[in-house]
């Protein structure tokens, strides 16, 4: 009984064997067949990879002329709002210098000619008089009858320059609310121009984060085109470290395979096997019918 478990342990032994090796052949050549398959979708991988970052490259420099492009039309426009604001308060002290001339110093002077216009009226009359008492007499000879005394033309004059005080004092009046208006507006475009200096600021900020981006880019780009001239000799590599492993084990299970058959062999000739080859059981099963003492 001993010897036929032997022969059976032998047998599954030689089974299990040509079994394994048979595996490990079939794995060795399905390695080696799939290894253009691999190859290619690891290359095509890379070319995908690197086709999606050149795509991101492009529309990162798209992105980086947008961002160039408005950062120099803001600072055009900031430009142009600075030197309309200096025009502004340049205006604005030209408005103040008129209202102040116009509604103060022009009334103050046209004042003052009336007062004079008042006093030439009081003086007009004494001349009317004496020229209206000298063209009377005979023989000098004088004519003097105007259609309008001196001092009623003058009387007219001066009552003439009244509304024209109101007229520049309406102007002045006018000249300041422009200037308030200016002035407000003036005030709206140098908040407009913190604005613009802002945004300014987040542009060049955008800028240099594009530029961060873009250097990391290129420089996966680099490495992923090192890493697709050396896949080739990669992969290989890799195949041949895992062809020795598995021709390590053929010859381990060529091996154990030939002991198998040798052992089977043995017992099939009805030749005795070696005592290490002999299980526990069959050692006790003669020590119990006394074949072994």
């Amino acid at each position: 009984m001993g010897q036929r478990l032997n022969k059976t342990l032998v047998l599954l032994m030689v089974v299990v064997t040509s079994l394994g090796l048979l595996l490990s052949i079939f794995i060795l050549v399905q390695l080696w067949r799939s290894r253009p398959s691999v190859s290619d979708r690891l290359l095509s991988g890379i070319d995908q990879t690197t086709s999606f970052l050149r795509t991101t490259s492009d529309g990162l420099d798209v992105i980086g002329q947008v961002v160039n492009n408005v950062y120099s039309s803001t600072l055009i426009v900031d430009g142009s709002i600075n030197t309309l604001v200096l025009t502004i308060e340049d205006t604005g002290e030209v408005i103040d210098l008129s209202g102040t001339f116009l509604g103060e110093e022009l009334i103050t002077t046209i004042t003052n000619t009336q007062t004079a216009l008042s006093t030439a009226q009081a003086s007009a009359v004494v001349i009317d008089n004496i020229m209206s008492a000298l063209s009377k007499v005979p023989l000098i000879g004088i004519k003097y009858d105007p259609s309008l005394p001196l001092n009623l033309a003058l009387a007219q004059v001066a009552e003439s320059l009244e509304p024209i005080k109101s007229s520049l004092k309406d102007f002045k009046t006018n000249l300041e609310t422009t200037n308030e208006n200016m002035q407000t507006f003036n005030d709206q475009l140098e908040l407009l121009d913190r604005n613009i200096i802002a945004i300014n600021k987040n542009l060049n900020s955008s800028k240099t984060v594009i530029d961060e981006y873009q250097l990391q880019i290129r420089a996966m780009i680099s490495t992923i085109n090192q890493v697709k001239t050396t896949l080739p000799k990669g992969i290989t590599t890799i195949y041949w470290g895992i062809t020795i492993i598995i021709f390590w084990m053929v010859l381990i299970q060529i091996s154990l395979l030939l002991q198998g058959i040798y052992t089977l062999r043995t017992i099939l000739n009805g030749r005795s096997i070696p005592d290490s080859q002999i299980d526990d059981k069959t050692e006790t099963s003669r020590f119990h019918t006394g074949e072994v003492k």
